[in-house]
């Protein structure tokens, strides 16, 4: 049996409930990194991208290009028993005073 991580949208701000998907870096049956930027997302203080929070195939998008999800919204599923045929760890969650792995970019 697949073990699958979902890809969240995650928090950004206390002010920002959601986003707005502008771009997929990996598309269904490729291969992602753990860290690896995912998912451009907008919103309307921050563009960022969101990394795949754990290593293995990309085998769902849940959220098209231009489509609108809210915070904690599933984007996409990884497989992580399909990488080089071993079963690769999922990111840890940060401890709670870490901030959001995320790159933040000018719009």
């Amino acid at each position: 049996m697949p073990t699958l991580v979902e890809v969240v949208l995650q928090e950004m701000g206390e002010s920002v409930a959601e986003g707005t998907i502008t771009a997929w870096h990996k598309r269904v049956g490729e291969t992602v990194q753990a860290g690896e930027a995912l998912v451009d997302v907008t919103t309307d203080k921050v563009d960022v991208e969101v990394p795949a929070s754990a290593a293995g195939t990309v085998t769902k998008i849940l959220a098209a290009e231009g489509a609108t999800v809210k915070v904690g919204a599933p984007l996409a599923e990884i497989d992580t028993d399909k990488i080089s045929g071993a079963k690769a760890p999922a990111l840890q969650d940060p401890a709670p005073q870490s901030a959001p792995d995320v790159v933040f970019r000018a719009s």
